[in-house]
């Protein structure tokens, strides 16, 4: 997790966010998700996607 989570930081210096003002978006729910093999075990992992 700890590796995946430096792998994040690194690329967040990549997306740039316009100026302005900002607008939020309505929460929807996740559908037709599919996570692959190779991967589940790191969603598995999280608290807010296991079980």
């Amino acid at each position: 997790m700890e590796q995946l989570i430096g792998d994040c930081r690194q690329m967040a210096a990549h997306w740039h966010m316009p100026s302005g003002e900002r607008t939020s978006a309505a929460p929807a729910g996740l559908h037709g998700i599919t996570v692959p093999p190779a991967s589940a075990h790191v969603v598995a992992g999280m608290v807010e996607f296991g079980d």
